[in-house]
């Protein structure tokens, strides 16, 4: 006997489904397994639907193609400031068009939350290091351009330690719904199957089936589900650590930000890019080499230079409407268009004397994260896991929080090194003293990671185009304003700001 009378409908329709299958069974057990097929094609054609300004749509409009511009900038000079993916990809564009392009980065290497540990000229992966390449057309082909092949990640189960009630959760991730529901059914109790399924029903329904609207995970879900031990225990280790989401910031987690990782990534419901290869629908690792390629064509090109260790304090407009670019150091660079591609947080006060209000405001609406990254070599705890979310208990505040510990493969090598995030310096300061032997700690990364809320990521598109039209030569691109904090996404803004800053549409 199946589970499937287990679940708990969401929507009326829904409930028809649900009611017509346990009405088969209860009436015609013998016919059964026949119901039983009906149910899944009665499923399987409302779960491909689509509302037109879901997240659903919002998402397959980003994964279009962008036509981007051969002319048009000659002559026209633009200095970027932030060397991650967002910032070289800008500066990639913008000479492609003919412009004169000079690239700030405060740090001494580029590479934004994906630079690279160097250790001998050996290279060893760092902070952001998994991608669905099928999933991210625009980073997928940027990679094909530069003749990249993405290195497929062999997931094995990966468990979850959760202190909560002292289990380990196994699941399978990136793997799509089949593993998924092998988890739910394999691992949960009764009550947890019951919530798991309801939780994954109303957040589909309001990921494809809704538009796109300013409603938290607590009023999708209510204040029960997002407190059963089936969210704190599965739903939120599994997702929140990859949407940058804390425990506490649950009560403004945008439901539609939580469910497209869920949707898109963890599940892989469609394939964006459907002339991907094979490997490349799968979990991938990302270890820099597209950063590298995009320096290293930069680097070559007369029409490109880059300073290093430099930190931008002010843009400020002259007499004759030029901009003037001003470093901490007393550098100085006269232009024709800024673009500021770093955190909200770090662009707000370097552009906004010159940028428009609209743009202004909106960048006021994003709150930081302390977010911290370990590289360190005490693989006590992972053993032979490729990726272990834990819940631990702060010793000093009593409260729960969530370490995500990753061992990346380079090719075929194995890692030397691990890498592990904790939010919140409280508990940065807990995991290093209780969890963690500081003695194998090589290096510490502090990402300038932006909080997502009910304010910052609706309907970004409209937002963003209105925004994007009333900047005639500073602007701003970060991954964030396209949803969600990828590569993708950081390549995506990029492209429309590029667009702008050559006077066209997106």
């Amino acid at each position: 006997m199946t589970r499937s009378w287990l679940f708990i409908p969401v929507k009326p329709v829904f409930g028809i489904f649900t009611l017509s299958f346990l009405a088969s069974v209860l009436l015609a057990p013998e016919s059964f397994s026949g119901c039983m097929m009906l149910y899944i094609l009665a499923m399987y054609l409302l779960l491909n639907q689509e509302h037109p300004s879901s997240t659903a749509a919002i998402l397959a409009y980003d994964a279009l193609p962008i036509k981007m511009p051969r002319t048009g900038g000659e002559g026209k000079s633009v200095v970027v400031v932030g060397g991650g993916i967002s910032g070289l990809t800008a500066a990639k564009y913008l000479i492609q068009a003919g412009c004169n392009v000079t690239l700030i980065e405060q740090r001494e290497i580029v590479g934004g939350n994906n630079d690279p540990y160097l250790e001998n000229g050996e290279h060893h992966a760092s902070t952001v290091i998994i991608t669905l390449p099928a999933q991210q057309p625009h980073y997928l082909h940027l990679c094909r351009e530069y003749g990249i092949t993405q290195t497929p990640h062999d997931f094995e189960d990966l468990k979850g330690s959760i202190v909560f009630e002292n289990r380990e959760l196994n699941t399978k991730m990136g793997s799509g719904i089949g593993a998924f529901v092998k988890f739910i059914y394999r691992e949960a109790t009764l009550q947890e199957l019951v919530d798991g399924f309801t939780i994954f029903f109303k957040l589909y329904y309001q990921y494809q089936l809704q538009p796109e609207s300013p409603k938290s995970l607590t009023d999708v879900l209510g204040e029960r589900l997002v407190n059963s031990t089936v969210f704190t225990h599965f739903y939120m280790p599994w997702v929140g650590i990859n949407t940058w989401c804390r425990f506490e910031d649950l009560d403004r987690q945008p439901a539609h930000v939580f469910a497209a990782f869920i949707f898109e990534y963890a599940l892989s419901f469609k394939t964006r890019d459907k002339s991907a290869k094979y490997k490349e629908d799968y979990w991938c690792v990302l270890d820099g080499r597209l950063i590298h390629k995009l320096r290293d064509r930069l680097l070559s090109n007369e029409q490109y230079s880059q300073h290093l260790n430099t930190k931008v304090t002010q843009i400020v407009r002259g007499s004759e409407g030029r901009l003037s670019v001003k470093a901490e150091d007393g550098q100085s660079w006269v232009c024709d268009s800024v673009i500021v591609a770093t955190q909200p947080t770090q662009a707000l006060p370097v552009l906004s004397d010159v940028a428009p209000p609209p743009l202004v405001a909106e960048l006021r609406k994003w709150d930081q994260m302390d977010c911290y990254v370990l590289f360190h070599t005490d693989f006590s705890d992972i053993g032979n896991r490729p990726w272990l979310h834990q819940t631990h208990r702060n010793m000093t505040t009593g409260n729960f929080y969530i370490t995500n510990t990753i061992k990346p493969r380079m090719g075929d090598l194995d890692a030397k090194y691990l890498i592990t995030f904790v939010y919140n310096t409280e508990n940065y300061i807990d995991f290093k003293s209780n969890h963690l032997d500081e003695s194998l700690i090589v290096k510490t990364y502090e990402p300038k990671l932006p909080i997502f809320n009910l304010e910052n990521s609706i309907d970004r598109n409209t937002v963003w185009r209105d925004i994007d039209s009333q900047c005639n030569d500073v602007f701003w691109t970060q991954a964030c304003r396209s949803g969600l904090q990828y590569h993708n996404n950081g390549i995506l803004s990029s492209k429309r700001v590029v667009r702008r800053v050559l006077g066209l549409d997106w």
